[in-house]
């Protein structure tokens, strides 16, 4: 015997147990209690969120032998039938493979016949807007001229395409899309009820790739813990849904606000090389930025977001962009997903995207602190990090003198790709970063927005960055922050280090590279 779908196995049997769309659920349990039940119902909304489901509870609701305050009782000859698909007054139809004149002919022909077993019999009708032109023509008449032991409940995805006369001679009612929570608490019921476990993380990842859908997240489900429950990883689940990680669309948010074009380039090539969908990606990326306005906007906290600390966190540094530049960012990748569709390279409209931001943000691109103007590329066009020869075996170290940002400015970029290995994501932010000052203690370097210099100066990652800086330089050296327009107000406050308390540094160091 083949298995059955879980979608199938958990489709809601009774008004309760359908997830959400409360007014829905309310208004037909009153009209059954109360016996105002209407002849004919329209049922709208996205795949997938219950329409189907609710149509055949009405139908099990109305024929329920002991039915309790317009709920069906699930347990008569009755409910059993219904639930089992062999009710005789339970008329399916699907328009889709059925859109002639003569199927619905055949269906009225059939509705004038009282019903066999039940109180009612109940047409259901789905995806209605395929019907042609003639047969809707022929629904008309009979919703207009109805028999009093028939219930019609029309069910369709797209509105628009159903005749107005139809809509007006129906009681209609919006099927909203679900939430995230709703999916992944339903879930987590499903998975408790079959004794099997999966992580938080991966239940949340279903239920973000659902995109509103309860059937989509079963059909989702039912995928995944077919490869296996105890292998089944975040990261393999990502790969097996084909969905792009949550962490890669944060590391893209950063790349893109520290204009770090080249570090796009790269990132787009190896999200195609290792199969991933650029469409896909786009959406995922778009709802991301969704989740950075909604906060940035609101002042929430993101506890209701259902992510991990790690990237709730970052997620909170996000936030801190400007709103305008997140805005710009977001019509970018609005107009790129569009683009994709038609593009005959599906990744390119996500590298232009990157390019017109940064074009109309006016930003200049990192590579100013890189090799002087006029170098020659590298055969392999290779970012400008990755260009720059192996650190050597013993750090250079700096010369005694007064002003040491030239110095340090020379081997900035050895710097940056010696970082890139303790931490990938701080060199979007540094390589925005501007040399401002050195006196061979300290180093000041300016950004041009908070959100990089608040990243930088996180207690973890400023010990990273000086003890790469100790490494590449040969001294300890204390890192300072400070926003571009206060360059010159921070170095007019900082006191310069010089005579007997240099010479007493210097000498200290010396000892140092002795022993």
């Amino acid at each position: 015997m083949p298995h059955e779908v879980l979608y199938r196995k958990f489709r809601p049997q009774t008004f309760a147990a359908v997830v959400n769309q409360e007014a829905v659920k309310t208004t037909l349990t009153n009209a059954v209690a109360e016996n105002k039940v209407a002849h004919a119902y329209l049922f709208t909304g996205p795949r997938g969120v219950g329409k189907t489901s609710m149509a055949r509870i009405l139908a099990k609701a109305l024929n329920c032998l002991k039915p309790k305050k317009g709920e069906p009782c699930d347990s008569c000859a009755n409910c059993e039938a219904v639930r089992e698909g062999r009710f005789l007054d339970l008329i399916e139809i699907d328009a889709a493979s059925h859109t002639g004149v003569d199927n619905v002919r055949e269906l009225i022909e059939h509705v004038k016949f009282s019903p066999a077993v039940g109180r009612f019999k109940v047409i259901v009708v789905d995806e209605v807007h395929m019907l042609s032109k003639g047969a809707f023509n022929a629904l008309l008449k009979t919703l207009e001229f109805f028999p009093a032991h028939a219930v019609f409940v029309l069910a369709t995805t797209e509105l628009s395409k159903v005749p107005a006369t139809i809509v007006s001679r129906t009681q209609r009612f919006d099927f909203k899309r679900l939430s995230q929570a709703d999916i992944a608490g339903q879930l987590e019921k499903v998975l408790s009820r079959e004794k099997t476990k999966l992580g938080k993380e991966v239940v949340k990842l279903i239920a973000r790739a659902a995109d509103g859908g309860m059937r989509d997240a079963f059909s989702l489900l039912d995928q995944l813990l077919a490869f296996g429950e105890d292998a089944l990883t975040l990261e393999r689940a990502e790969e097996i849904l084909g969905l792009s990680s949550f962490s890669s669309q944060q590391e893209f948010l950063n790349m893109l606000s520290s204009s770090d074009l080249s570090g796009v380039y790269v990132f787009v090539k190896a999200l195609v090389a290792r199969g991933g969908d650029a469409m896909q990606f786009a959406s995922g990326f778009l709802e991301y930025l969704d989740m950075v306005l909604g906060m940035s906007l609101t002042g929430g906290n993101g506890d209701n977001l259902g992510l991990v600390p790690e990237d709730l966190e970052i997620l909170k540094q996000h936030a801190k962009i400007p709103q305008g530049e997140l805005a710009a960012i977001a019509q970018a990748y609005l107009t790129a997903a569009a683009r994709i569709k038609s593009s005959p390279l599906p990744e390119l409209p996500l590298v232009l995207a990157a390019v017109e931001y940064v074009e109309r943000s006016g930003q200049t691109p990192p590579a100013r602190l890189g090799p002087e103007a006029g170098t020659k590329p590298t055969e392999k066009h290779t970012p400008v990090e990755k260009s720059v020869d192996p650190a050597p075996k013993k750090p250079a170290m700096l010369s005694e003198t007064d002003d040491f940002l030239p110095e340090i400015s020379k081997n900035w970029n050895k710097f940056l790709s010696q970082l890139k290995d303790y931490n990938h994501s701080l060199l979007s932010s540094l390589r925005l970063a501007t040399l401002i000052e050195s006196d061979g203690i300290s180093l000041l370097v300016a950004f041009p927005y908070r959100f990089h210099k608040d990243t930088v100066e996180q207690r973890k990652n400023k010990i990273v960055v000086e003890k790469v800086l100790e490494e590449v330089y040969g001294r300890p050296l204390k890192f300072k922050c400070c926003m571009t327009h206060e360059a010159d107000e921070y170095k007019q406050k900082t006191p310069k280090v010089k005579g007997s308390l240099m010479d007493e540094a210097l000498k200290v160091f010396r000892i140092d590279e002795v022993n």
